[in-house]
């Protein structure tokens, strides 16, 4: 079964806001177009969907979860989610 063109997008988990426009005439479409935006970043994270990470993040902080892609950069265990415990990565 193929998937549908609607669900063919990356999770998003995080929000940077676009320029406002220039012509106030057209704030309803902008506003409108940042809170469905919102929405979405808002609704990723309550699910705790998790961005494929091509490599370690800078400076990782105790109890972080990171969905590793196991090629660009993997922790240990290939593929998958992990745990750092204030040292290492921990595959869960």
């Amino acid at each position: 079964m193929a998937i549908a063109d609607s669900k063919k997008f990356k999770s998003v988990t995080r929000y940077q806001p676009g320029p406002p426009p220039v012509n106030p005439q057209d704030l309803p479409i902008y506003l409108t177009n940042e809170l469905n935006r919102l929405g979405e970043v808002v609704f990723n994270l309550s699910k705790l969907r998790l961005e494929e990470a091509f490599a370690e993040p800078d400076k990782p902080r105790n109890g972080q979860l990171e969905y590793a892609d196991g090629s660009d950069w993997n922790p240990g265990g290939g593929v998958g989610i992990y745990f750092y415990n204030g040292s290492s990565w921990t595959k869960l």
